[in-house]
């Protein structure tokens, strides 16, 4: 075994922080990881760096399809306002052509290793697999009615019988769009069967829609053809909840109540944020401090650049720290390390055996006395970019079993 250390200024393991840390590399593999003075006299002399050394990161939700849109469907409306013109411009111009795969590159600049990208055409398939970022791609479908759910089963079938193969550490899963946008036969068998990725709790208006059957998303499945429903009398997380469970992904959560609240707690769902997105949209923040008081499991995302300006985990770290300074950074950096929220579990933790990405964040000389804190507010706000020390190297994982996926035509993603 030939084994390189590194050591840092700090080094994150994902579970803790250590000063003048080190770890010794097997390769892409973490052999140990501990004080510089304990691994030295084992495995030989450290490469020093002038930096913090940490695991790679995760973008637990973005929409890497959309990234052609980016700057160009303004906000501040609320969503519905806001998914009408990203239809809109979409039927303009579908197509993401070469910013899919600029995106996925920038990705891998700003530290990213594992993603759940959700995708209505699969087209973020090869270039993820290229550039070997793991995680899960969640094939999103969509339609309120039957006959819209029917008349799309031969196109869902179609694009997964012609998507290539996913690389090793990437999987694909079928998952609803949204309670407001799925059939609520298919959205709880989706649901069920996971993994799962669903936008939940979004904006006021997906609370109109399920508790009083009115308003903005009623008048979209009117015109897209559903029958008029009966009023579900209760909330989006309520009518979801009975069916989610730990591999599912509750994207954004900014509209809770208290029984919404303990509805995600019960389920065991991972509750994903996307501060900038939910900004740019509708000026509106997840209740960040009272998600973690309920002890939730928590990930953060970026959503796609339609909605946020990069795709960057630490810029929605320092966003979420601007917004809530009562809350210690070192407890939002976990928010970027949950790779098993996207099936990919080594990828947040340096842990001996695994080879989960790891990263320096050069300091510049600059000698922060929380590094944590020049992690979130200074590294993470300014979005600088990382040196990758070690890459993630993902053991092979096949599609998730799944039914027929009832998937519709480009859904309007939130």
């Amino acid at each position: 075994m030939s084994v390189r250390v590194v050591a840092g200024r700090w080094v994150f393991t994902g579970a803790a922080v250590l000063a003048d840390g080190a770890i010794a590399l097997d390769g892409d593999a973490v052999a140990a990881v501990g004080p510089r003075a304990e691994l030295e006299p084992r495995f030989g002399p450290a490469e020093r760096l002038d930096a913090v050394l940490l695991p790679a990161l995760v973008n637990a939700h973005t929409h890497l399809e959309l990234s052609h849109l980016g700057g160009r469907i303004p906000g501040g409306e609320g969503l519905p306002a806001w998914v009408h013109l990203l239809v809109a411009t979409r039927a303009q111009d579908p197509g993401p052509g070469r910013a899919l795969e600029e995106a996925v590159l920038d990705l891998v600049d700003l530290g990213v290793a594992a993603v759940g990208d959700v995708s209505n055409t699969l087209a973020s398939l090869e270039p993820l697999g290229r550039a070997g970022v793991a995680g899960t791609v969640f094939h999103e479908v969509f339609g309120f009615s039957e006959r819209r759910i029917e008349a799309a089963l031969a196109q869902a079938r179609a694009l997964r019988e012609a998507a290539p193969a996913a690389a090793p550490g990437l999987r694909v899963a079928t998952s609803p769009h949204a309670v407001y946008s799925t059939h609520p036969r298919v959205l709880a068998e989706l649901l069920r069967a996971g993994p799962a990725s669903v936008h939940l709790a979004e904006d006021p208006a997906e609370r109109e829609f399920c508790v009083a059957g009115s308003g903005p998303f009623a008048a979209m499945n009117r015109a897209l053809g559903s029958a008029p429903l009966p009023a579900l009398g209760r909330s989006a997380v309520a009518v979801a909840g009975p069916h989610l469970g730990r591999g599912s992904l509750a994207v954004h959560a900014v509209d809770l109540d208290e029984e919404d609240l303990a509805v995600l707690g019960q389920s065991g769902a991972t509750v994903v944020l996307c501060p900038r997105s939910n900004l740019h949209i509708g000026g509106r923040l997840a209740d960040l401090p009272r998600l973690l008081a309920a002890g939730l499991p928590l990930a953060v995302g970026t959503d796609s650049l339609a909605s946020a300006p990069t795709l960057s985990p630490l810029a929605e770290l320092a966003a979420l720290a601007r917004a809530f300074p009562q809350v210690p950074p070192s407890r939002l950096l976990p928010l970027a390390w949950n790779g098993a929220a996207v099936g990919a579990p080594a990828v947040g933790r340096l842990a001996a055996g695994a080879a989960p990405g790891i990263l320096a964040a050069p300091l510049g000389g600059v000698r922060p006395a929380d590094p944590a804190r020049w992690l979130v507010e200074t590294f993470g706000a300014e979005e600088r970019r990382f040196t990758w020390i070690a890459r993630h190297r993902p053991a092979p994982a096949t599609s998730a079993p799944r039914p027929a996926p009832p998937a519709g035509e480009t859904s309007p993603p939130g």
